[in-house]
């Protein structure tokens, strides 16, 4: 079975992966988001004064990442886009695999069978493929995440805490991994992450830093109505306002805002109660982690499909821990969830941008990607209380 899997997956991976984004033109996150910042950066100009299209004669998405994102990418300006764009790619798939060997070197997994399944449902996950191709950061954090998890199994160790620190730095989506450090009493590693985090901001650019704080990162906290706003939020304003499935960015307002605070509040509580002690074993650490990591997305007002490649973590975790105690319940789960999370709203995007006619089924089938994370979310919460009884029986 594992053949007849993983040689279509491995040679799809092989073009979707590698191939084909070299050989594209296709506009990606690292050119027109990243690298047009640094361009903006290095000019002298400001890189969230800018509209979407053109800034200092350079095409660009939204720019809204901290600065450190475009500061690191200032080195890269001068050389050509295309080049330094096909050697992105090969680091994000660098990042990817590394992460993969990390997280099951992590939960000692010693047999080849596993590791091959969890290899294969990393690298034909939809959210990884389009981080991957758009060569975006977040599969940079996704690889720190695992370096946190190694942390976390060891115990409170720094140096989880600078990777965790240097991913916050980037993307402030795993900052409930902060509470949790607090919570486990790994203290250092806590320590370790926030003044990681506040080095490298102050380090890079740090004249927009009081602006990104005050006005760019507010703004996105209040989330967006857009179609592709895949957070809780996101499906809260098509429940209120569901023309905003075909009007992107309308509704909104202090309601949906307010549902989706208490929506936050809920999943946190929920959390809290179900980790309840810290434990001492590896395999009830595992699944503290992955709890915080697959709760991480259900807490924030702004969401995209890509980012959803950081639930691989919880995703193989789950995966070990259900074999491990033989719960075909959670196994299963994961599997509904990475279903959900990847073809199920691949389907949906691709048959909502082709234009057919099903608003109904439409209003439905958006809240896939949501629905997703919340299975995988309640399958940690099932996987802390199962683990919980059986520490008891021992």
């Amino acid at each position: 079975m594992l053949g007849l899997a993983g040689v279509p997956i491995g040679v799809a991976y092989l073009w979707y992966g590698l191939v084909q984004p070299l050989i594209s033109d296709e506009p990606t996150d690292f050119v027109r988001t990243y690298l047009a910042g640094a361009r903006v950066l290095a000019s002298g100009g400001d890189p969230y004064q800018c509209n979407v299209g053109a800034c200092g004669g350079f095409p660009h998405y939204l720019l809204f990442y901290p600065p450190l994102a475009f500061w690191l990418t200032q080195p890269l300006v001068n050389f050509d886009a295309k080049l330094v764009s096909g050697i992105a790619l090969v680091v994000a798939n660098v990042c990817l695999f590394a992460f993969v060997w990390l997280v099951l070197r992590a939960l000692r997994v010693r047999d080849w069978q596993f590791a091959l399944v969890a290899l294969l449902a990393s690298i034909s996950f939809a959210p990884t493929l389009t981080e991957i191709q758009n060569r975006n950061l977040q599969v940079l954090v996704l690889l720190l995440s695992a370096v946190v998890l190694t942390a976390w199994l060891r115990g409170d160790r720094w140096w989880g805490g600078a990777a965790l620190g240097i991913g916050l730095a980037i993307k402030l989506i795993q900052a409930p991994l902060l509470l949790l450090s607090v919570w486990g009493r790994r203290f250092g590693l806590a320590a370790a992450a926030v003044a990681t985090w506040a080095l490298l901001w102050l380090v890079a650019a740090p004249q927009f830093l009081p602006e990104y704080v005050l006005r760019v990162a507010p703004s996105q906290a209040q989330g967006s109505g857009e179609v592709i706003n895949v957070a809780p939020l996101g499906t809260l304003n098509r429940l209120f306002h569901p023309e905003s499935l075909y009007n992107s960015g309308r509704g909104g307002g202090v309601l949906v805002l307010g549902l989706a605070g208490v929506f936050a509040v809920a999943v946190v509580v929920l959390t809290a109660k179900r980790l309840g002690a810290p434990r001492a074993d590896r395999g009830g650490r595992a699944l503290e982690l992955a709890a915080a990591v697959a709760a991480s997305p259900l807490l924030v007002t702004l969401v995209y499909a890509g980012q959803f490649v950081l639930l691989l973590l919880p995703m193989i975790v789950l995966l070990d821990y259900g074999l491990r105690s033989r719960s075909r319940g959670l196994i299963i789960a994961v599997a509904v969830s990475w279903l959900l999370l990847g073809p199920s709203y691949l389907a949906f995007t691709n048959a909502f941008a082709d234009g057919f006619g099903f608003p109904v089924l439409f209003q439905v089938w958006a809240n896939s990607a949501l629905a997703g994370a919340i299975v995988l979310w309640l399958a940690t919460m099932y996987a802390l209380k199962r683990h919980r009884i059986e520490a008891v029986d021992r």
